[in-house]
């Protein structure tokens, strides 16, 4: 065997330069694309932190917008709440001016007797329900000129809300069955 191995032993070694030439190459060739991987990845990673710092950015801006926003509009309600306040405490006033001017009923309290209270008729036109007057307390009628008042200027408010957070058109269809009722 010794004989073979020597017959053998330029070829071997031939065969394993070929071999370690190969491995070599296979090995540069390995590190190279290594190397062109590290540098994209590199690239890559880079590019992320830039996209996250964008993204950082623009929530911060978003949030920053958001928070402006939240003021412009709490100071808009503000406003807007204190002009319905204002706005009912005229109508509390005009109203109670009004019952005030009404005398002051003869009847005794929970007696529907109109025939004592001077001006007492059955309303005229599209407004009345066309049977008699009712007698109220004034104790009673100051409550309802004053709930008529905040809900006036409660329905002034909401009325301004509407209009003002209207910036769009609705479709037709949309628009018609939401005044409908549907």
């Amino acid at each position: 065997m010794a004989a073979f191995l020597l017959r053998l032993a330029p070829q071997l070694g031939l065969a394993s330069l070929v071999v370690i030439v190969a491995l070599g190459l296979t090995l540069m060739a390995q590190s190279h694309r290594i190397a062109t991987l590290r540098g994209k990845l590199a690239i890559e990673m880079g590019q992320h932190e830039t996209d996250l710092a964008n993204v950082r950015a623009a929530q911060a801006k978003a949030n920053a917008d958001h928070l402006a926003e939240i003021d412009r509009l709490q100071s808009t309600y503000r406003s807007m709440k204190d002009e319905a306040d204002r706005q009912t405490d005229r109508l509390a006033d005009d109203f109670t001016a009004r019952v005030l001017r009404f005398p002051a009923g003869t009847t005794a309290p929970g007696r529907a007797d109109h025939a004592a209270v001077p001006g007492a008729r059955t309303p005229e036109g599209p407004d009345g329900s066309g049977r008699d007057s009712i007698l109220l307390a004034r104790d009673d009628a100051l409550i309802c000129a004053k709930n008529t008042a905040r809900l006036s200027a409660a329905h002034n408010w909401a009325t301004g809300l509407a209009a003002q957070n209207c910036q769009f058109s609705l479709p037709p269809a949309l628009h018609h069955s939401l005044h409908r009722g549907a």
